[in-house]
């Protein structure tokens, strides 16, 4: 089975780094050893020109400890893609903040001309996403959240790295929620996150809601927060990720130029925006039934995401939303992620474009 990810054959490459780390921090005297969480945060701060990075343990709680830090809570609402990662709707609603839905476009960001009929919906925050590796239109979505007086969150779980018009995507927004795990750039065991800003209070904030609502861990309470503390553990994984960075993205872009000359005028595949340098996150196949492609390329050996199920508007615990998601639709029907990362042989490359051009003749 030729899989999406592939993430077990990451260990060699960062099996020596890793174990080193573990073994400075299991064999030192210090109860609490932040040396590699001090480490990751500077390096954050360096490769995204941020002033402040701050990690924590998921993307999630870095979405919920970015709007609690803007005293956005129970009962406010934030403006989301209506197509995205489950975790973009839940770290919104486990706070009790209502979900606003905004339509996607053809890329899988927000569109712009149905984020503008939000103006008057009451929100404090637009959360904006760039899904499969690529930058939303941050130039739009910045002056809309001026125009506003909305905060402007840039979740880059995805797209990390990526470019817009030449901006490092980590760069954007008034704070950037970025996420690590198995299926992430940074690819690590598990889950981890961070929050980046310039703002020396948010800074602030943030650094107390990830610690239980304590400034340090000898002080009192001063809120509700999260048990989100750095692990050492997490940041030596990332650490160590980083560290072969710049290879593993490399050999992913070549992935994709693979496809893109094997796919031409054969498969259709999800456009990417020309403002945006995509990082090559995900390569989505626009397939009539994603479902039974994702059934019929197992049995061949290729191993798909159905990236993504949901039509926020229409869930159950959300609030309803009548309205026209037909791009929301299209995705939810036709977009089937393929591998391309980083730990793939060239046959292995070969063999998953034979198959999905088998699929598409048959």
């Amino acid at each position: 089975m030729i899989k999406e990810h592939n993430f077990a054959r990451r260990w060699p490459q960062v099996k020596e780094y890793i174990l080193d780390g573990l073994q400075q921090i299991h064999s030192s005297e210090k109860i609490f050893n932040d040396q590699y969480t001090e480490q990751l945060e500077t390096h954050l701060e360096k490769v995204s020109g941020r002033k402040y990075a701050l990690t924590c343990m998921s993307g999630s709680h870095a979405i919920s400890i970015s709007l609690l830090a803007n005293n956005i809570g129970w009962g406010n609402k934030v403006i989301i893609p209506n197509y995205s990662c489950p975790a973009t709707l839940s770290s919104v609603h486990v706070i009790g903040c209502v979900p606003v839905f905004c339509e996607v476009n053809k890329y899988g960001s927000m569109d712009i001309d149905r984020l503008e009929l939000l103006a008057d919906s009451g929100a404090k925050a637009v959360l904006a996403t760039g899904l499969y590796g690529d930058v939303h239109d941050h130039g739009s979505v910045e002056e809309f959240c001026k125009k506003n007086n909305m905060v402007y969150i840039n979740d880059a779980a995805q797209s990390q790295f990526a470019l817009y018009k030449g901006k490092n995507s980590l760069s954007l927004g008034d704070l950037v929620c970025m996420s690590f795990a198995d299926n992430k750039a940074v690819p690590i065991a598990g889950t981890y996150g961070a929050i980046l800003t310039d703002d020396e209070v948010l800074h602030d904030k943030i650094r107390i809601l990830r610690k239980n609502g304590k400034p340090s861990r000898h002080e009192a309470y001063e809120t509700a927060g999260f048990n989100s503390e750095p692990e050492e553990e997490k940041a030596i994984q990332v650490l160590a990720s980083f560290e072969h960075f710049k290879a593993w993205q490399q050999k992913k872009h070549d992935i994709a130029n693979y496809y893109d000359q094997r796919f031409k005028g054969k498969v259709p595949t999800r456009p990417r925006p020309e403002y945006s340098d995509w990082n090559a996150h995900k390569y989505a196949i626009m397939v009539p039934d994603k479902f039974q492609a994702h059934k019929d390329m197992l049995v061949n050996g290729v191993e798909t995401s159905q990236h993504y199920v949901d039509n926020f508007a229409n869930l159950l615990w959300t609030p309803q939303v009548k309205g026209d998601f037909a791009m929301t639709d299209t995705f939810i029907r036709q977009s089937l992620t393929i591998p391309n990362n980083a730990f793939m042989t060239d046959n292995e490359v070969e063999k998953v474009a034979e198959i999905v051009l088998e699929h598409y003749q048959s």
